[in-house]
Order: C-alpha cells, then sequence, then structure tokens
C-alpha cells in the first residue's frame, strides 16, 4: 500500500499513522475544509478501474454514511485514491471497549453489573436504530466500540462513570470491504470469537447476527473472557455453531438465562432485537439492589471453585462436559478450524483401540425384532421403504471426526423405556454405545457423543442402531429391540474413508480431504506473513514465504516448480510434499479428493444423497484446481519481483487468491458460497465430503439406505 503520510487524500490531510486491522490501516489528520480532526481508513482492497465494483463499494459506503446515531461514529466523506477505497470518519478520543477490558481483566477487576448495563442500553440503542436502517454492523466486539468521555480526557485507567458513551465504529466496514473485492475473501467475514452460528456457516444473516455478537460483547463484560477460546479461528467456529456457552459461575440464574437466549443457536430463539437483550439484562440485575461486581461474587466461592474456576479458563472447555446442542450442531460447519488443527502433516492415522469394558456390547445377536404383533411394534409401524426419520452425522469436536450427533423427530418411546443409540464397528464385533437419546421441547431427539480420546470415528465404524431400553437401565449393554438402524454402504465407503480418515497413498496416510484443506491453510498462513514482511521491510522473509507457497501448490515431485526460489540453500515447504496439484505419481490433494468422491459416487451401492455430496465435493474441488495455479503463478512472480510497489500489488492478489481457495467466492452476490462452478472452495469442499457420510436413520433393523 502507497505510503500516505504527509499526502492529501481527498480533502484531507494525512499526518499519523494510528493502527493497521485486517480490512485497512488507520490514520489521523486533518479536514481541510472543515478543520477539524478526521480519521481515515484506507482499505487494503483495490478497485483499479472496475466500474463495477467502485459503483458497488459506493452504493455500500452510501449507506452507512447516511447513519445519524449519538453512539455510532459518523461517516463524513468516501472515495478511492490511487485505487484504494477510504473512508473519513470523525476521530474520537478514548480507547476502544476491548482495551478498556483487557486492562481491568489483567488486574482480575470486573465492571459492576450497572457499569455494563450502562454500556449495554446505548449499544443496543446504536444497533437498533441502524437495523430500522437496513444495515448490519457484521463485526461487533469490543475493539469497534470506542469509550469517549464528553467530560475530557479517558483511558484505560479512568474509571468509567456516567459522562462516557459507548460510540460503535467501523459500521458497515465488513460489508463496504467485501463490497470493493467482490468478497473476494470469502463468505465468512468478521471476528471468529463474536460470530453468530449462521454467521460462521456462511449463511445469509440478519439483524440477529448482531444480538448474537452483543451477547457475547455482554458475556465478555460479565466473565472476562469470551464464551469460546481455541488454539484456532475454526476450532472457535464450530463452538459458535455446536456448543453451549460455558456458565459463568456466581451469576443469579436469571442472567444465565439472558446470556443463553442471547447466544442462542438458532436466530429465532434470540431475542429480536437488541433492545429486548438489554431490557432483560437490565431486569435480572434489579439495578436498585445490584451493584456488586462479578468477581466480588467469586470471591465469596470457596477456594477449591476458584481453583477450578481458573483452571478451567486457563485449559478452555472441557469437551467432556458439552453435550447439549440445538439444530446447528448437525450442520458442519464449512470453516471447521477445530479440524483442522489436528491435520498436521506428521499425524498418523488413528490406530483401533478397545474399547472400555463398560461400552462394549455383548458379542451375541441381539434379540431379533418378533414377527408377531407386540406393544412396540404397534408403537412403531413400519414406515415407506427408504424414508428416513433423522439423520447420524460425523463431526468434528477437539479433532477430525470425533464426534457425532444425532438428530431424529422419533416416536415417543412407552412408559418405562428409552432409546439408546448404538455404533457398529466393521464386521460387527465392536459396539459402542452412544448414550440415550433425549427429547426437546419441540418433541426432536437428539444426542452428541465425543470420542474422549479424540478418536476418528470413521476409523472403525459405519453402522448405527436405535434399540429400545428399560428406563432407568441399570445394565450398560443394549439387549433390546432394534428400532432403527442405518449403514453407510461398503462399497462407497472404502472411499468416502480415504477422503475423511485415511488413504496410504499420501504421507503419513493424511485423508485427502484433511490434507487439502491442511495445505490451504498453510498457503494462507504464508501469504499473510508474507504481507507483513513485505510492511515490514523484511524483503527475505517475503521471498521465503512466496517459495513456501509454490512449494506447497505444486508437491515435491514436480521438476519444474519444486525448487529453492530464494537462494537461501533450502526448499521451503511447510507440507508434507504431496501438494495439492498433480506432480510426477502422486496425485496431488485436489486431484486425490476429486477422484475418490468420483469413485464413492460411481459405487454400485451410492445412495442419491452420497452421490450430490460427491458432485459438490467435485465442483468445489474443480474450482480450487483451476484457482491454485493462478495463485502458484503469482507467487514465483514475487519471488523474481524487485522489492517495491510492484511486488506489494502481487502479495495483495497472492493473498486475495489464498483466501478465496479456501473459503470460496460468492460471484452471484447472494451473501453465501454455494457448490457450483466458480463459487465453492476448500471449505465447501470439507463440508460437502462429511456429508458423504451421513447415516439416514431408517426404521426397523439391518437397514441399508437403497442406492
Amino acid at each position: 500500500m502507497p505510503e500516505w503520510i504527509g499526502k492529501t487524500i481527498g480533502k484531507v490531510r494525512v499526518e499519523k499513522f494510528i493502527a493497521r486491522g485486517g480490512m485497512a490501516e488507520v490514520y489521523l489528520g486533518t479536514h481541510l475544509t472543515l478543520d477539524r480532526p478526521v480519521a481515515i481508513k484506507v482499505l487494503h482492497s483495490f478497485i483499479e478501474e472496475d466500474s463495477g465494483l467502485l459503483a458497488r463499494f459506493q452504493r455500500e459506503a452510501r449507506v452507512i454514511a447516511a447513519l445519524r446515531h449519538s453512539n455510532i461514529v459518523q461517516v463524513l466523506d468516501f472515495d478511492t485514491a490511487d485505487g484504494h477505497p477510504y473512508i473519513v470518519m470523525e476521530y474520537l478520543a478514548g480507547p476502544s471497549l476491548a482495551a478498556y477490558l483487557r486492562n481491568i481483566h489483567e488486574r482480575e477487576v470486573r465492571l459492576a453489573y450497572y457499569q455494563v448495563a450502562r454500556l449495554l442500553t446505548p449499544l443496543a440503542a446504536a444497533l437498533d436504530y441502524a437495523h430500522s436502517q437496513g444495515v448490519i454492523h457484521r463485526d461487533i466486539k469490543p475493539a469497534n466500540i470506542l469509550l469517549h468521555s464528553k467530560a475530557g480526557n479517558f483511558d484505560v485507567n479512568s474509571a468509567l462513570t456516567d459522562s462516557v458513551d459507548p460510540v460503535i465504529t467501523d459500521f458497515g466496514l465488513v460489508r463496504i470491504a467485501h463490497s470493493s473485492v467482490q468478497t473476494a475473501s470469502g463468505a465468512v467475514s468478521g471476528t471468529p470469537a463474536y460470530m453468530s452460528p449462521e454467521q460462521a456457516r456462511g449463511e445469509r444473516v440478519d439483524h440477529r447476527t448482531d444480538v448474537y455478537s452483543l451477547g457475547v460483547v455482554l458475556y465478555e463484560m460479565l466473565a472476562g473472557r469470551v464464551p469460546f477460546e481455541a488454539d484456532s479461528s475454526m476450532t472457535v467456529l464450530f463452538m459458535h455453531i455446536n456448543d453451549p456457552p460455558p456458565p459463568i459461575k456466581g451469576i443469579h440464574p436469571a442472567l444465565r438465562d439472558v446470556i443463553e437466549r442471547a447466544l442462542a443457536k438458532n436466530s429465532a430463539e434470540r431475542y429480536q432485537t437488541c433492545r429486548e437483550l438489554a431490557t432483560a439484562f437490565t431486569n435480572a440485575i434489579d439495578l436498585d439492589s445490584q451493584t456488586e461486581t462479578v468477581s466480588k461474587l467469586l470471591a465469596r466461592a470457596t477456594p477449591a471453585a476458584a481453583a477450578i474456576e481458573k483452571r478451567d479458563q486457563a485449559k478452555g472447555p472441557n469437551w467432556m462436559r458439552i453435550a447439549g446442542f440445538t439444530l446447528g450442531a448437525l450442520i458442519l460447519c464449512i470453516f471447521g478450524f477445530a479440524a483442522l488443527q489436528s491435520l498436521s502433516p506428521t499425524s498418523t492415522p488413528t490406530e483401533p483401540a478397545t474399547e472400555p469394558p463398560a461400552q462394549i456390547a455383548p458379542t451375541e445377536t441381539l434379540p431379533p425384532v418378533v414377527e408377531e404383533p407386540t406393544p412396540e411394534t404397534i408403537l412403531f409401524p413400519p414406515a415407506a421403504d427408504g424414508i428416513s426419520v433423522g439423520v447420524l452425522r460425523f463431526q468434528d469436536g477437539a479433532s477430525a471426526l470425533d464426534q457425532i450427533t444425532i438428530f431424529a423427530p422419533l416416536a415417543i418411546p412407552p412408559d418405562g423405556t428409552q432409546y439408546e443409540a448404538i455404533l457398529i464397528g466393521d464386521g460387527g464385533e465392536l459396539r459402542r454405545s452412544l448414550g440415550v437419546l433425549t427429547p426437546d421441547e419441540t418433541g426432536q431427539f437428539t444426542l452428541t457423543f465425543v470420542d474422549p480420546q479424540s478418536r476418528n470415528l470413521m476409523d472403525r465404524f459405519h453402522r448405527m442402531e436405535i434399540t429400545l431400553e428399560p428406563n432407568p437401565d441399570d445394565n450398560p449393554n443394549p439387549t433390546g429391540q432394534v428400532i432403527y438402524s442405518s449403514e453407510i454402504p461398503g462399497e462407497a465407503l472404502v472411499h468416502i474413508r480415504h477422503l475423511l480418515f485415511s488413504i496410504p497413498d499420501t504421507p503419513n496416510q493424511v485423508s485427502l480431504i484433511h490434507g487439502m484443506a491442511n495445505h490451504v491453510f498453510l498457503i494462507l498462513q504464508s501469504a499473510e506473513a508474507m504481507l507483513a514482511a513485505f510492511d515490514a521491510g523484511d524483503e527475505a522473509g517475503a521471498r521465503l514465504q512466496a517459495e513456501t507457497i509454490i512449494n506447497l501448490i505444486v508437491g515435491n515431485q514436480e521438476t519444474s516448480f519444486y525448487a529453492d526460489w530464494d537462494g537461501d540453500g533450502t526448499i521451503s515447504d511447510t507440507g508434507d510434499g504431496y501438494g495439492l496439484l498433480l506432480n510426477g505419481e502422486q496425485q496431488g490433494y485436489i486431484l486425490g479428493t476429486i477422484s475418490h468422491a468420483g469413485y464413492a459416487a460411481g459405487a454400485t451401492d451410492s445412495t442419491p444423497d452420497i452421490r450430490l455430496h460427491a458432485d459438490h465435493v467435485i465442483v468445489s474441488a474443480q474450482n480450487v484446481e483451476a484457482w491454485a495455479p493462478e495463485l502458484r503463478d503469482t507467487a514465483f512472480r514475487i519471488v523474481q519481483a524487485p522489492f517495491d510497489e510492484t511486488m506489494r500489488a502481487d502479495i495483495s492478489t497472492a493473498v486475495a487468491l489464498a483466501n478465496q481457495i479456501l473459503n470460496g467466492l460468492d460471484i452471484d452476490a447472494s451473501e453465501t458460497v454455494d457448490p457450483i462452478p466458480g463459487e465453492g472452495g476448500v471449505l465447501t469442499a470439507y463440508e460437502h465430503a462429511y456429508y458423504m457420510a451421513d447415516m439416514p436413520i431408517l426404521p426397523g433393523s439391518n437397514q441399508i439406505p437403497a442406492p
């Protein structure tokens, strides 16, 4: 990006660099006409001469500039400079809420409830106003909330008094940034720690995504931490989609209810406006009597409880305690960072392990379904052939495919009985109880199981049964009648496991979809590091990352491109050498994914659902196959280019391409990335590869989905 300090952009003289974010650089300047200090945000995006992109940027920015609210930073002007979109806004002195919270939390202090309400109420009013104007923020977080005092200077060490107002900044910046790059950064935009489940899945969002994000901000103000923390962004996204927020110890049940509703996975079950959330919080705390801080309440706990709280915060969520999931738990997030954390190229396939004795069903045959009418057969009459009543889905929990979720609107079992789900291994000898299916308030039966050793469950299991057991049941082994069952058809299963579990062809036998996703994440990591190195003046670092990108894409059997391009004596490749593209005798992860998705779809026992999602995998992988050489060639130009703005332009292109390969493109502006030509990327392929392993729940025993 050009050097802006000292230049005049539009009517603003740029004077001081303030900060650099993921979408823009922020400067302090003077508006020459108004003669007042202003903040100017210059977006990283580059429009060039595309009149369509320019018109779209201007349209989005004009809507944001029309907002007029005392708790929203006012946009004063917008235009482009040297091809870069920029936005001029009023300058407000004061720290962000993020900086303020970080300071008090480091001192183990929490805001008083009345202080939280003092911030929450005007924030809610500002958001509801914007929503009434048809504008969604999409990135509500403490870093985008300024604390501005009308009474004078206010900093992170100042007391939070009534003179301090929270003011939302960057309103619509996500939308504006995307308008200027044709959403090249993908459908998932925002900050993972504060994203709503629907935003994390890349779905079309409405104003209730801001309600959820404001709920996360409320949680952080009360607890001193965000609800979901993990080593990778993808893990955090999965947690937003699947996991209930960890309870905040020491708060009243009414406050827990407010948090749980604000963070409901289903947007229809949340507060429908931000004002509803703020009002519910105010009612819950009873401002006339509640002035103690959350930290004081926690201090009343026993030393042991305080130690557990500190331990849990340090370790993050205990996956073994997480059980309750809503309908969103059935939908595999296309941004599953959780799995990718476990996809180290040096990992080896899970070794079969003996199940704990209490969880192994007897090896003898279960009692057969009786032929004569019984209360059970009367209650559960045979359904139409091939009609499923629900689904069993493999998902990523703490690691790849170590979690199973079942969701089905089953008939209510007779009094004194309950449903138990059984996972069955190859050959039928290995059986594992997943637990008891419980109905929710809508009558849907759900169950989530996470392997305690975080093993990939696709390794050993491909069949399931739901049996009718006594309630209560003292016998740990299932002995009842099989009411529902299903399996992944055997011929297709071979290739689905190559996609999701392991394949001998790859180094370390890593699965194809995970290998492809892992390599693309490494590519994006190198692209972002390359940009950071250039901006820091580190020429050697920038060229090293460009070399890494080339080698990750082409694979170590490619003789033309796989090389030591920066001349440091070492070939830099952070992957496993298999590459994304065909190289020598190696298919590369893209072609391998396409091939085995096709083999699964072409199996004689392949089902319509397997074929449907295999086609989605193939189309998305073919998009990646078309984009990867473009990124390879861009990186090749970078390693040869002079260290100047020409190189930076190529680096910006490389970052955009890496994002595009990962996230896909929303070319039809539908606000979703679909598994169609030109749109779906690696994460779309990843999502639908998991869907290929779905087991439709069918009435009766020994059921196999029809081919």
